[in-house]
């Protein structure tokens, strides 16, 4: 594949040099009014990586591979998503607040929400212009990218989901004696799980023993049988007859789980209907005390419970490689690399959970919401503990991530993005976003219109490039054309630029309302004169 004209997205080198020069001063400039500079930076570098993503999940020629590194980048992406929102709105509280006065809250709402709008801006104008380097934003690829992040995710949520039940059970069960609902619910746990993993010491418990037995036989059995033992001994003469071992080992868990199951049925009606000094009676002392000590022991009802789950999860597993091999070896891994990828996400999550939160709970106590923490934010995570908590903000990052994905193939599905042009639509919105919002802030005038001129040009000159390649090839002598073209928009942009700069100097002697309003006006009408040139050509 020619790497000039590989892509039908790909633009002319001058037309790209101008969207991602132009994409990059102004994300530069725009920058510098933001207070948190660390966010800022995050976010910028957050759609840097988020356009490799998408990339990569694409890579033909290394399908695996990429799939691999596009997983294992999900993780930063989401954090990065996360601290580019999240940290802003904690940097820029602890700074803003607490004001001295109530008519000091709606200003400092507002420069928190603009500040948190211009590194979104920024993010997004980045993540514009990086994918229109290669034209990775088209329905396909941004599809596969969300299925990827999705099966990404599907690990992480799952342990983060178990570990949130067992938390919760615990504590219920450790406030049967609070008044109202968390007494009606430890109650019913504990009724519910206490005769299956805490039964009542010195009386029988056949029955429940029994079906914890016959799950735990059929769970093992299944597993025993989808385990490839056979084709682990070599096919020799003095070689192990593994098969008949395995097949008695199979039978024998079978039958014990069948007659198990059989038992408790029978010794449930004789335990509820004889009760417990009949059946000492007619038991000899023996075997009464042997059944007492072995149905009664919590320690073995754990054991089996844990065979059931080993079993359980050996018989998926194995099913699950079985059906992923079928399919060619690049197939193979990029089915198996999400969940590895997750599989890694969880055990980092786990490993750096106790610094993560008490850097996300010092980050809190600096902001208007401390009061939040010590009323939330430490009973949470001393009912949960800190793993639960790492793990289950890792995957609402991740469902972040899940949920912006979603939008972009919402809009190019729907053809409100052009696939052709999705990139640097991006950007131009990302910049165009970005200065408006900066004008709310204490930003330069000209900066401003510098930042709603350029979206323009990157807009313009991308569409215009883009199209160019499409129809001539990247390779063609173009540049002059480009040239031309950008430069009548930039002269055009110019020119407005010039003259609202003049009429807002006149404005702030002159006219009767205040300075902001009279060049928010004036903005408003140099984005209709450029709306208007740009619609005309």
């Amino acid at each position: 594949m020619d790497d000039t004209i590989s892509l039908p997205t790909r633009m002319p080198w001058t037309s790209l040099v101008t969207v991602v020069g132009v994409t990059a001063l102004l994300v530069a400039g725009l920058l510098g009014t933001v207070s948190a500079d660390r966010a800022a930076l995050v976010g910028v570098a957050t759609g840097v990586l988020l356009a490799l993503s998408l990339w990569l999940s694409g890579w033909d020629h290394w399908q695996a591979v990429g799939t691999v590194l596009a997983s294992a980048l999900a993780l930063p992406v989401a954090v990065g998503l996360m601290v580019a929102t999240g940290g802003t709105v904690a940097s820029l509280g602890a700074e803003l607040f607490p004001v001295s006065s109530q008519t000091g809250v709606r200003p400092a709402v507002v420069t928190l929400l603009s500040q948190v709008v211009v590194v979104l801006g920024c993010l997004t104008a980045v993540f514009g212009a990086t994918a229109a380097t290669r034209g990775v934003v088209d329905t396909e690829r941004v599809g596969a990218y969300g299925g990827l992040v999705v099966r990404t995710t599907a690990v992480p949520f799952a342990v983060a989901l178990v570990l949130f039940t067992r938390g919760a059970v615990d504590f219920l069960q450790s406030n049967t004696g609070t008044p109202g609902v968390q007494q009606l619910t430890g109650e019913l746990l504990t009724r519910v799980l206490g005769p299956i993993f805490d039964p009542v010491p010195g009386r029988t418990h056949i029955a429940i023993f029994s079906l914890l037995l016959a799950l735990a036989a059929a769970a093992l059995a299944h597993g025993l049988d989808a385990l490839p033992l056979a084709e682990l001994v070599p096919e020799t003469s003095d070689a192990p007859d593994i098969d008949r071992a395995v097949a008695a080992a199979e039978r024998t868990l079978r039958w014990t789980g069948r007659l198990a199951l059989l038992v408790a049925p029978v010794a449930g009606l004789f335990e509820l209907g004889l009760g417990q000094e009949s059946m000492a009676e007619l038991l000899p002392v023996g075997l009464y005390d042997l059944l007492v000590t072995v149905t009664a022991a919590p320690g073995l009802r754990g054991l089996l419970w844990w065979l059931f789950l080993s079993g359980t999860v050996v018989s998926v597993a194995v099913w699950f490689l079985r059906r992923t091999v079928q399919s060619s070896a690049d197939r193979v891994g990029t089915v198996l690399a999400p969940y590895v990828g997750g599989g890694v996400i969880t055990l980092a999550a786990v490993v750096v959970a106790g610094p993560a939160v008490d850097a996300i709970e010092t980050a809190l106590r600096a902001t208007p919401a401390a009061a939040a923490v010590e009323q939330f934010f430490v009973p949470i995570l001393d009912v949960y503990g800190p793993e639960t908590v790492t793990l289950s903000l890792a995957v609402v990052a991740l469902f972040t991530v899940v949920g912006a994905i979603g939008q972009l193939w919402l809009a190019l599905a729907t053809n409100y993005l052009r696939e052709r042009t999705a990139g640097v639509t991006l950007a131009a919105a990302g910049l165009f976003g970005a200065s408006a919002f900066a004008a709310t802030l204490d930003t330069s005038t000209w900066l401003v219109l510098a930042g709603l001129v350029g979206a323009v040009v990157v807009w313009d000159a991308g569409s215009f490039g883009t199209t160019l390649g499409h129809e001539v090839g990247t390779g063609a002598a173009t540049r002059r054309t480009e040239l031309v073209h950008t430069g009548g928009t930039v002269a055009v942009g110019g020119v407005g630029a010039a003259a609202t700069l003049g009429l807002a100097g006149v404005a702030r002697g002159s006219v009767a309302v205040e300075p902001s309003v009279a060049v928010a006006g004036l903005v408003v009408c140099l984005v209709a004169v450029l709306a208007l040139v740009a619609a005309i050509r």
